[in-house]
Parts: structure tokens; sequence; C-alpha cells
């Protein structure tokens, strides 16, 4: 996997086992200050997906192995990955493969070849189309890269406050997938409503399992945000979870690393 720096914020991740089209496509969005991310077979594009949290994913479909329609499949069952706009390249000849895409959840195709131009404006559209949307501006981390992420935060930050929000169901009775992954869609949809309501910008989300979320921030009116964020999950008709959440404040003054933090809030476990 290589990595490009850029200028902008915005971030593509190319999966495609076709070297050449790889490092061309990479160069072309460097020189369109993208940051790019690669990978060169499903798998891999999975694990840098999750890891990396790229803005939009440019997906082959043939590839040995695990073709796109399953890293598709897989990339929308993660809760982590699940709200990336995803983009299919596949050869003109395959005349299936877009109505195949589009049914694991793609959000755009592109024939091969393809004019880079052409692509790359496919992109633009994409993530302007999907920035404007409420639920995709929340960003989730999960496992190492959640206690890399608030070690980093202990670092850089003087004041620090933890939201601990639990999502009160019953296992039982959400065994399907796709249903689960509705009803934390749902929620995510009405904590994003909330913050972008309040303006709010110094945060981040952390998944813990199918039934905690950590929301380290620097907010000034917790009791507000959390008032809201409850009258929301209450009011939404597609809510089917109810709300419990725990306040600690100012963290920084109390624990020195992750690892500590986690503990003394009993949710280590879950992360390793």
């Amino acid at each position: 996997m290589e990595t490009f720096e850029a200028k902008k914020f915005q971030s593509v991740l190319i999966i495609d086992d076709e070297v050449d089209i790889l490092n061309l496509l990479a160069l072309h969005l460097r020189l369109k200050n993208y940051k790019v991310y690669q990978a060169s077979n499903g798998k891999d594009g999975i694990e840098v997906a999750i890891s990396e949290k790229p803005d939009i994913i440019v997906l082959d479909v043939m590839m040995p192995g695990m073709d796109g329609f399953e890293v598709c499949k897989k990339l929308k069952e993660n809760i982590e990955t699940a709200n990336i706009p995803v983009i299919f390249l596949t050869a003109k000849s395959r005349v299936n493969d877009k109505l195949n895409g589009l049914t694991y959840g793609a959000d755009d195709y592109v024939v091969k070849p393809f004019d880079f131009d052409e692509l790359e404006l496919r992109i633009r559209r994409s993530l302007k189309s999907f920035g404007d949307s409420r639920f995709s501006k929340i960003r989730i981390y999960a496992g190492a890269s959640l206690e890399e992420r608030i070690n980093k935060w202990f670092v850089e930050k003087d004041s620090l406050n933890l939201l601990l929000i639990k999502l009160l169901f019953d296992d039982r009775e959400f065994e399907d997938k796709k249903f689960l992954q509705e009803l934390h869609n749902g929620f995510l949809s009405q904590l994003n409503l909330v913050l972008i309501d309040k303006e709010e910008k110094d945060y981040f989300l952390g998944r813990v399992d199918n039934h905690t979320y950590l929301l380290l921030n620097l907010f000034t009116d917790l009791e507000s945000f959390c008032k809201n964020l409850i009258e929301t999950n209450q009011k939404s008709p597609k809510s089917v979870v109810k709300l419990k959440i725990l306040v600690y404040l100012n963290i920084e003054n109390k624990y020195r690393e992750a690892k500590e933090l986690l503990n003394k809030i009993g949710i280590s476990n879950s992360l390793s």
C-alpha cells in the first residue's frame, strides 16, 4: 500500500488488482490534490478502508479471490465503512455489473477503459452529494484506532470530556444483521442532526460494541447536548432504541492514556 499526501482533506482509496491502472489513477488523483490510498486486492482494501476511513472508494469489480461485489458487500455491512461512497470500475462487456453494483450498495459505476478526468469528475460529484448528507460527516473509530485517537487527544488537548452512550435494546430482537445496521444508522443519523444543529466541531466518535459508543469532545454545554440527543431519539419515528448517556468531565485530569480510561469505565475488554 502506498500513500500520497495532498493539500486537501479529501481522500480516495483505490482497490484494483491491475497495478498499472492502480498506479496511474493514484498519480492522477495525487496531481488533483487528493490523498490516495492503494490496495491491490479486496482483503487489503477492506483493512485500509477500516483503518483510514477514506472519503470515497474506487473499486474494481473483476479481482481474483474476493471480487468487487463481495468487497462492497462487506464494506456496507461494517458500520465503520458502511457510509463511505463506492464507485465501481468494470469492463464494458459486463453489462450486468451496473445493476449488480447498485444492488450491493455502490453509488456510481464507471466502465473500463475510462477517462481519468471523467472519473475524477464522478468522484467529485459523489463527494459533494455525500458531503451534503447529514449522516456522512461522522467518522467512527474502533479497536486500536480508537485507542490511538484517544491517546493523541490526551497529548493535544487541554481539556477533554467523554460521553458514554448506551443503546438499550435486546440483542435477541435484532439478530438480523441488516436490521441491526439500520438500527445503528438511525442512531448515528440522530447524533449527526444534533451535532449539526449545535455546530459542534471538536469531537470524535468511537464504537465499542453493538450497544456502546464513546463521544470524546470539547463541548461547553454537555447538558443541553445530551438533552437534545435524547429528545431527538424519542421524537424520531424510526427510533427503536432508548439511550443512556454517562458523562465524564475533564478526563485529562484523571487519566493519562486510553487504556487507563477505558479500564476505569469497564470497556477495555471489548476493544481487545
